[in-house]
């Protein structure tokens, strides 16, 4: 396959992992009071290589992204059992300068997330919750660039958050499965993926956390163009980096996370950091 028909191929599939993507933080999956809170990310995702099936370097890059999202949530309870609804909405640019001198700015595909706890045991910190998420198309999208912030389809993930609190330490993870809808001016179907993100952490003072988070996705199958299977073009990604969270007031924190691509198969492989303010109502 050409080298820049492969890159097309890629980052056009594969371009929400980076742009979209949040992982996990410490006490995430936690019950929360009832009430609203808000979370603001900022995201600063570069890479300089586009990997191909075999895992090996196709191709030098120059991709960026600088993206912004805003997640207001809302905790609350329907009859006994606790509940949430949350909605992610996020904004920036992204931009390609070597390989396909490319660039998509504005808004990304909304996220809406309702959720619900299924165990909850204060006595051992215990919660286990699920979640559905339903991105809609509401992004930037054209459909002659590999480059964009949208995807122009439906799609949905399906959430299995778990939390686990012992003594200082702090386990989070998430099982992640998504399924997607064709985008329909393409005829392209991404295939389903499953992701394991995870979050171990250590309250070092009341108000200071150090952590290292982890995680990767795994496609179960390959993409579809015109009802058709593509051969090849199976991805996977797995990253690992260090968190560091503070709590700045009673209500008022901040969380910043470095993670590195460590491995890849059919998309790029680089640096990601998030910056996350967090408030509670």
């Amino acid at each position: 396959m050409a080298r820049r028909t492969l890159a097309v191929l890629v980052l056009a599939l594969l371009w929400a992992t980076a742009s979209q993507a949040i992982l996990v933080d410490p006490y995430d999956n936690i019950l929360a009071p009832d009430g609203y809170y808000g979370l603001v990310y900022l995201n600063y995702y570069q890479a300089d290589e586009l990997v191909g099936p075999d895992g090996d370097k196709a191709a030098d890059i120059d991709l960026t992204a600088k993206v912004a999202i805003v997640r207001p949530l809302a905790y609350f309870h329907v009859g006994p059992v606790p509940a949430a609804f949350q909605v992610i909405v996020p904004f920036g640019k992204v931009e390609e300068t070597d390989l396909l001198d490319e660039s998509s700015s504005g808004l990304g595909d909304i996220i809406f997330g309702p959720g619900i706890f299924l165990y909850t045991n204060q006595d051992t910190n215990t919660y286990v919750s699920y979640w559905f998420y339903v991105f809609t198309p509401t992004g930037e999208w054209d459909k002659d660039q590999a480059i964009n912030l949208g995807q122009n389809h439906w799609y949905f993930e399906h959430q299995l958050a778990f939390n686990q609190i012992l003594g200082k330490w702090v386990l989070d993870m998430n099982l992640n499965y998504y399924h997607h809808l064709e985008e329909p001016d393409n005829d392209w179907k991404a295939p389903p993926r499953f992701e394991l993100e995870l979050s171990l952490a250590y309250q070092l003072t009341d108000r200071l956390i150090l952590g290292l988070n982890g995680g990767g996705y795994w496609d179960l199958d390959n993409a579809e163009m015109d009802g058709q299977e593509v051969d090849d073009t199976k991805a996977k990604r797995i990253q690992f980096g260090p968190t560091l969270g503070y709590q700045i007031t009673d209500r008022f924190g901040a969380n910043l996370r470095w993670t590195r691509d460590l491995s890849a198969a059919n998309d790029v492989k680089g640096d990601d950091v998030w910056l996350r303010f967090s408030y509670a109502f």
